[in-house]
């Protein structure tokens, strides 16, 4: 691959991880909002409660895999396709990334899919179980989103100019 498709690649690539990490970030954070507003509501059962979190959490993962996903083979491309002077950033944002989606794989995996378990069929009585499972979830998730804001703000930093190895000569 010549140069100058090098660079337009990986100049393309990282913008679309700048955009893709604020977008997860923005789409969890709403959710975890509305999530939490609709355990609150008083007129909601745990029945109710039960259906929405098994209606709701497969589209966030779904989200998480399209937004945080993209943006970590961006981040990896972008981090491969730069040249060696450039790639101390590039590569710090593809770990923060990857690092970011594996857990929230992890969180699937481990917690989501054992808690979706606890609450099929809806309205049973919470066990220490699930309590312990919900608690993790919430750590899981705080941590791996963290980390997707470090990735963000990583990403979103100007680049630092390069100094020129000659000086400027004048004529």
């Amino acid at each position: 691959m010549n140069q100058t498709l090098r660079s337009t690649t990986a100049q393309v690539a990282t913008t679309i991880t700048r955009l893709l990490l604020p977008a997860w970030i923005g789409g969890a954070t709403l959710f975890v909002i509305t999530s939490v507003a609709e355990q609150r509501f008083p007129r909601f059962d745990s029945t109710i409660r039960d259906q929405l979190a098994a209606v709701r959490f497969p589209w966030y993962y779904l989200y998480c895999w399209l937004t945080l996903g993209t943006a970590t083979v961006t981040a990896c491309l972008a981090a491969t396709l730069k040249p060696a002077h450039d790639r101390r950033k590039a590569l710090m944002v593809a770990i923060l990334t990857s690092t970011s989606l594996l857990i929230a794989i992890a969180d699937y995996t481990l917690t989501y899919q054992p808690l979706l378990k606890l609450i099929t069929p809806p309205g049973q009585v919470r066990t220490e179980n699930f309590t312990t499972l919900h608690n993790r979830s919430r750590i899981v998730n705080e941590i791996h989103l963290t980390i997707a804001i470090a990735a963000t703000i990583a990403a979103c930093l100007p680049q630092p100019s390069r100094r020129p190895t000659h000086p400027p000569q004048h004529k």
